[in-house]
């Protein structure tokens, strides 16, 4: 039995009677058509996400040991190999991060002809896809659908917005899960391949969104939020912060504002530097005091000569 004839009426078949099904179910829009898709999709493969989280996570309670691992041994073979055992010890799959991904893969491709062939506008398309539906009034009274959800159409391609939504949700993603990972040496070839793939994966599915019809799109910016929900939610954020987002430069033009402002009040920190505080404290306030009391001398002497010169002038009037 050829690949193609399984794939076609035990994956792809299914999926086009779903999609026309959800669609009557959600009041006619596709759109909300592909959201609950995306839940039912979460739901079923909801076992294996837990089970990818959980490996996640014993992942993420190994690091400090594989930190360890990194300082120790700076052969490349050695590492891997002390590596290895450090897995086999703890009953770690280093694998078992990808189950989640590995089912979601040809769901996408999946998915990627039922919406070419459900959202099809030529007369062709609309007799493929009533040939493709079961014998049922319901069904074959939905078609032909309708492309529009909000200001999107779901047939057409180059969705801009969809793009920016999907690239930021997969290196948000893609961020937190590098945060639960050991952190590699500064400038060595493992912290340029984590930087790369940070960038490259919300790169090269970002693309995919600009070619692919914008419901494929809308499929996967809800795929990936869920899943970064489910992460946050059964792993943790690791050392994942939202100020971390921030660019390093920005953050250090923050951290020198109130250093500056505390720069200006006379506050000591530390012993040496609190002594030259107060000392120049103490030396502008005896100088303020000088000033002071000599202009307060100045105006005392000045008061009784003013007071003399004007009991003399009233002498000589008299």
């Amino acid at each position: 039995m050829p690949i193609g004839f399984i794939w076609q009426t035990f994956l792809e078949t299914p999926l086009v009677n779903l999609m026309v099904l959800l669609t009557v179910v959600c009041f006619g829009s596709y759109g909300l058509a592909i959201l609950a898709f995306t839940v039912i999709t979460r739901v079923v493969t909801f076992p294996l996400t837990i089970r990818t989280l959980h490996s996640t996570r014993a992942m993420q309670e190994i690091q400090p040991r594989l930190q360890e691992l990194q300082k120790r041994y700076s052969d490349p073979k050695r590492r891997s190999e002390e590596t290895m055992k450090l897995y086999r010890e703890s009953g770690v799959n280093p694998l078992g991060c990808l189950g989640s991904q590995i089912v979601q893969f040809p769901i996408f491709i999946a998915l990627y002809q039922v919406i070419r062939i459900t959202l099809a506008g030529t007369p062709e398309g609309v007799l493929t896809l009533q040939s493709r539906l079961y014998n049922f009034d319901l069904l074959q009274r939905a078609i032909p659908l309708s492309t529009k959800f909000l200001f999107i159409d779901l047939g057409a391609t180059g969705n801009i917005m969809l793009v920016v939504v999907v690239f930021c949700s997969m290196w948000l993603q893609t961020r937190i899960s590098g945060s639960r990972n050991a952190a590699p040496a500064a400038g060595s070839q493992q912290q340029q391949m984590t930087q790369m793939m940070q960038w490259m994966m919300p790169a090269m599915f970002s693309y995919f969104v600009i070619v692919v019809p914008a419901g494929l799109g809308l499929y996967w910016a809800a795929t990936t939020i869920i899943g970064i929900a489910l992460q946050w939610k059964f792993v943790g954020p690791g050392d994942f912060t939202w100020g971390s987002l921030i660019p390093a430069a920005a953050r250090a033009r923050l951290r020198l504002v109130p250093a500056r402002s505390a720069a200006r009040t006379p506050t000591a920190t530390s012993a040496a530097d609190g002594g030259i505080v107060e000392a120049r404290d103490n030396d502008g306030q005896s100088s303020g005091d000088q000033r002071r009391r000599r202009r307060a001398g100045n105006r005392a002497g000045a008061r009784p000569a003013r007071s003399q010169s004007r009991s003399g002038r009233r002498r000589r009037r008299s």
